[in-house]
């Protein structure tokens, strides 16, 4: 499967230069029994005048799927956004990644063109497009995005800013309406990384404001919408009310799932909400508009049920016996592997990760307590840490053998594969970890704990999310981790926290340090997240306040960065701005050359085979696929082209 990143390095230039477009020919289409009813009664117009006049054709992975059914997906507790449903049932952006991951592909937008410069880019959107509620699909919709929420500064207090859009001249970034169909994105710089950002999470916000259903919510619009506040919880005034009923632009993916009223572009639109209960159900969108090769109108499936569990063994115990379809990063090898072998009702596909490393440990250093935030500063601290860690009792323990000690860096057939980044430091060697730790904190109290420089004990507080399936092992990560460093002298108390907690303690530069994920390991990816090889990005909590300096948000985070680092920041910017696939790589590998520099986080090993088990009746499910953020994860295997197997 490796072999696909090798064709990305092509297949992405090709497709960043020319729009592909998808086309429906000349062909009958087909929906659901359940829509037809809807349509004999009167209730829906016929599928010919709610689809397109080109939908996307979606190849099926296998085969033609059957109408029907309804698929249960298990997460544990109260989040079913980041549990799973977000990521089979959510977002739909200008364009997507081919299944393969092997370049970007139209989606929303069914051609484009590139200015020579590559400053301007033009997207052609599919006339007849309709929202869920049957509202059309336009320009209007992207420029309402544009002009009404990212430019609004009552919304977005700190200027525009999002996860597509480069920070480098973002205030002169413009958006015009050609016509109903046609809207042409102009950026003060070059920008020919955008169609890679578009395909990927980020770029979900362009699509994501129906005008129609949200400019009742915005005070430019509505005179009277301090009455709706008046009459809605939880909220104070309009900007809160916009970001609830519009899930964004700072948005929490779960409100998504809350708004029962909200249009949407996805497969499946909401019909009940969570609450207190244990299941949320989802049924099709009788708008949505992609069909299959022979011009059934998708989602195959009619249903989907989000089922919440207590814990991960009751979720994983629920699709080993039957009771679910689907989860989401599923944990326990050695349990489906069993499972399988005993005759459950499973099958297995083997995920191919993207990731750079099984995890990344972070020490801010933007730490409260200054003192802290000297020390993490120093890179032979980190590099003492890092010797202390036996990453091969890591692997063997929590990981079942499976992996191999690394830090965080590119894997080795990515074309930015750094091989000092990552095999530096990886070297299980107490006596060096100590002569590193000693260039930093040399002094001891009599229990054996290193000092700070004030004298007081060295002792900081590692923080872990434990709420989600595929956080399972990190307390165990963690446990082991403190167990090396409390060897070499350090003293490191756990938190395991949840994801709400987690992010209101990093919101506020509350962190000391932290272990989180390791993306950025195939292809092209640490291009497009590099959040461990550049600091001032989102997750990099090795410079927490930074990224709140560069986007301006959380004023009481803010921390202004010293000038080495502004200047990778500019570097980062750069890389971007080449309009060749092959300029973009040079300039990232340099980058990455600073980034083997400063060793910013610790990596553990890279991460082991993918294993995802589903069950047996699930029909389309690919038997290998690139697995990842960038890819949003179960997002580039199509759910829509699932079936039920009745």
């Amino acid at each position: 499967m490796r072999r696909g990143f090798h064709v990305v390095v092509l297949m992405l230039l090709l497709t960043a230069l020319f729009g592909v477009t998808a086309s429906a020919q000349d062909m009958m289409y087909s929906e659901s029994p359940m829509l037809s009813s809807m349509v004999d009664s009167g209730e829906l117009p016929a599928v010919e005048e709610r689809l397109p006049a080109s939908p996307r054709v979606v190849e099926p992975f296998k085969e033609v799927g059957q109408y029907g059914g309804t698929m249960r997906v298990g997460f544990t507790g109260n989040n079913p956004g980041w549990g799973g449903m977000w990521y089979v049932t959510g977002w739909e952006n200008l364009v997507s990644w081919a299944p393969d991951f092997s370049g970007v592909v139209p989606n929303i937008a069914e051609s484009w063109e590139i200015s020579d410069d590559v400053r301007s880019y033009t997207f052609h959107l599919r006339e007849g497009m309709r929202w869920s509620d049957g509202e059309p699909f336009t320009a209007d919709d992207i420029i309402f995005y544009i002009d009404d929420v990212l430019f609004n500064e009552e919304l977005l207090v700190g200027g525009p800013s999002a996860d597509w859009l480069p920070r480098e001249g973002a205030e002169d970034f413009t958006a015009e309406k050609i016509d109903d169909y046609t809207v042409r994105f102009n950026f003060a710089n070059p920008y020919g990384t955008f169609l890679l950002n578009l395909a990927q999470w980020n770029g979900r916000h362009i699509t994501w404001f129906p005008k129609h259903y949200l400019t009742q919510f915005h005070a430019d619009y509505n005179d009277a919408v301090d009455d709706i506040v008046a009459e809605t919880d939880g909220v104070e005034d309009w900007v809160g009310l916009f970001n609830l009923r519009a899930s964004g632009p700072t948005d929490d993916t779960n409100n998504y799932f809350n708004n029962l009223d909200r249009p949407l572009l996805f497969p499946w639109i909401p019909t009940s909400v969570l609450g207190g209960s244990t299941q949320m159900t989802m049924v099709r969108n009788p708008y949505y508009w992609k069909v299959d090769t022979e011009g059934n109108q998708l989602p195959y499936i009619d249903e989907v049920i989000g089922v919440s569990y207590q814990d991960n063994e009751a979720r994983n115990l629920a699709l080993a016996n039957g009771d679910i379809d689907y989860i989401k990063d599923a944990t326990g090898r050695e349990f489906f592997f069993d499972a399988l072998d005993s005759g459950a009702p499973l099958n297995m596909s083997l995920p191919l990760s993207d990731a750079a490393n099984s995890n990344s440990i972070h020490f801010n250093r933007n730490a409260q307590d200054p003192v802290l935030a000297e020390i993490f500063s120093d890179i032979n601290f980190r590099i003492g840490m890092s010797h202390a860690i036996n990453r091969e009792e890591v692997i063997e323990i929590v990981h079942f053998g499976q992996g191999s000690p690394a830090q965080v860096g590119p894997v080795e057939d990515s074309p930015l594969y750094n091989e000092r980044l990552a095999n530096q430091y990886v070297a299980y060697d107490v006596d060096l970890a100590n002569q590193y730790l000693d260039m930093v904190v040399p002094d001891k109290d009599g229990d054996g704990y290193r000092l700070r420089p004030d004298g007081e004990r060295l002792s900081f507080v590692l923080t872990v999310v434990n709420e989600l399936a595929w956080q399972a092992s990190w307390v165990q990560v963690a446990e082991l981790l403190i167990g090396y460093w409390d060897a070499v002298g350090v003293e490191v108390l756990l938190n395991a926290v949840s994801d709400d907690t987690f992010t209101e303690q990093r919101e506020n530069n509350n962190l000391e340090a932290t272990m989180f994920t390791g993306e950025g390991g195939a292809g092209l990816t640490a291009i497009l997240d590099p959040r461990y090889y550049v600091p001032g990005e989102l997750m990099g909590m090795y410079g927490n306040g930074w990224f709140y300096w560069y986007t301006n948000a959380l004023e009481a985070t803010q921390i202004e960065p010293p000038e080495d680092i502004k200047e990778i920041r500019v570097a980062y910017e750069q890389v971007g701005q080449q309009p060749s696939l092959e300029g973009q790589i040079e300039a990232m590998s340099d980058l990455l050359e600073v980034a083997a520099d400063n060793f910013w986080v610790i990596g553990i090993s890279r991460p082991a085979p993918g294993f995802q088990p589903y069950h047996q009746r699930l029909g389309n499910y690919p038997d290998e696929w690139v697995k990842g953020w960038v890819e949003g994860v179960e997002k580039i295997t199509y759910p829509e082209q699932w079936y039920i197997k009745q």
